[in-house]
């Protein structure tokens, strides 16, 4: 054996143990090495963990079932029609990111970074979202049942047409959020910063407002809003809600 080919074969070796550690956990499947090709894969495997950047990645419509991208560094990629139920993204950045029709349902985002993300048409039922900054994000469309955004910045997001059933929003900031022509049922708002939103042709049945800041917001198009939803919130005199109901000022701090 030549000595280039023995440099080779030892060169082969050491790149096969990196490829099978959990730092190099992502695979495109083209046999090639651990990122594998420019481009979209044919396959996408991951196993006990991941760690590390794949900016601007084309994993539309992948199956990436219970995948762990937790820290990872997925700005900019794309996700669209991908299937990642039960997929985990906790502490990564994914800001300017495309979800649209993705199945996220039973997945994992706390803590992520995911400012500016699209999730038009998407599927995020029992999706675990707490923590997380999905602030200016686009929900048009989305399915967030049972969903839990408990402290998460939504800041101007826009859920227009989404579906929120007994989702948890307590402690969230929405601050310009928009709800328009969204169904809200069973929905945990109580101590959320709702300054500014905007809720018109909404459906309410049996929301929590507790503690929820309105001041500015403009709820005066909304349908099924009633008194009883309303009680524990507060205001100010910008506050727009259906005639015959109000709320309290808010007390400064």
């Amino acid at each position: 054996m030549s000595k280039l080919n023995h440099y080779l074969l030892q060169a082969i070796t050491i790149l096969g143990a990196m490829i099978s550690t959990d730092v190099m956990a992502f695979n495109w499947g083209d046999g090639v090495s651990a990122w594998g090709k420019v481009g979209r894969p044919n396959s996408v495997t991951f196993s006990r963990g991941f760690s590390g950047s794949c900016i601007n990645c084309d994993l539309a419509g992948r199956n990436l079932g219970g995948a762990r991208l937790n820290n990872g560094n997925f700005v900019g990629a794309q996700f669209a029609g991908a299937q990642m139920r039960r997929a985990e993204l906790d502490g990564g950045n994914f800001s300017n990111s495309d979800f649209s029709r993705a199945d996220l349902g039973f997945a994992s985002l706390e803590s992520a970074h995911i400012f500016n993300g699209n999730f038009v048409g998407a599927t995020l039922n029992n999706t675990e979202a707490s923590g997380a900054t999905l602030s200016h994000g686009n929900f048009t469309g989305a399915i967030l049942d049972n969903a839990e955004f408990i402290g998460a910045n939504l800041a101007y997001s826009n859920f227009t047409a989404s579906r929120a059933r007994s989702t948890e929003f307590n402690g969230s900031n929405l601050m310009g959020a928009r709800f328009d022509s969204a169904e809200i049922n069973g929905a945990d708002f109580s101590n959320a910063n709702m300054r500014g939103v905007k809720a018109n042709r909404t459906r309410f049945s049996q929301v929590d407002f507790t503690g929820a800041n309105l001041s500015g917001a403009d709820l005066s198009g909304s349908i099924g809003l009633n008194r009883s939803q309303l009680d524990g919130a507060c205001g100010d005199d910008k506050t727009r809600l259906p005639d015959g109901l109000s709320v309290p000022p808010c007390k400064k701090r």
